[in-house]
């Protein structure tokens, strides 16, 4: 991983003018998450802040924990909501020291790919939701185009990374229960929605 994170923080200072994004598809995306004022938010792979913007159009700043584990990222997040409250935090979401049942709602923009472990990704997501809330992973590319980015990038660390079916993590799901909501996967966009249920049962982990 520590290659992994070298190249995105070369890519760092160039990221915003070498990178497109589709910001209306997005918005509408996010919308579907019902995320309500007051509610707490991490978003996983932040980069340079990408969807900060329309978070806050949601919740309150202070409720924004943005976290990445490339510092270079995470700096020039700084520097472009340096007169916000949001939260900004180095580190890999795997390991850091969020509390347990932390986050109303957590998003994966554009990161999922990048988790070489997503089973454990998924278990660890549900650990800091509450109950009742909503995890989603999401690009306004299809699974496609996605890996196909990937497998072009010239870094071994990432060219590997891989999208899989949104319908192929129903099973880890319902293993550290949550159940979907939302999926959308086709050419035009991946949305995986999943809601941590409110009460555990014997067969949840």
């Amino acid at each position: 991983m520590e290659n992994k994170f070298d190249f995105f923080n070369e890519k760092a200072e160039t990221w915003d003018a070498t990178s497109r994004y589709d910001m209306n598809k997005l918005e509408l995306m996010l919308r579907l998450l019902y995320i309500k004022e007051g509610d707490t938010v991490l978003d996983v792979g932040t980069g340079t802040g990408v969807i900060i913007p329309l978070l806050q159009k949601f919740t309150n700043a202070e409720n924004i924990y943005a976290i990445d584990a490339a510092e270079k990222m995470i700096g020039a997040a700084k520097k472009k909501f340096a007169d916000t409250k949001v939260n900004f935090v180095i580190g890999d979401v795997l390991d850091y020291p969020f509390n347990d049942e932390q986050f109303d709602h957590i998003v994966c923009y554009s990161v999922f790919p990048h988790f070489d472990n997503k089973p454990l990704a998924i278990a660890r997501f549900a650990k800091i939701l509450k109950p009742g809330g909503f995890l989603s992973v999401l690009h306004t590319a299809s699974k496609v185009k996605i890996n196909g980015i990937h497998v072009h990038v010239h870094n071994r660390d990432v060219f590997l990374d891989h999208l899989p079916p949104a319908k192929a993590f129903l099973p880890c799901l319902k293993d550290n229960c949550m159940r979907d909501e939302i999926i959308i996967d086709n050419e035009e966009m991946y949305f995986l929605g999943a809601r941590k249920k409110w009460l555990r049962s014997k067969t949840c982990n």
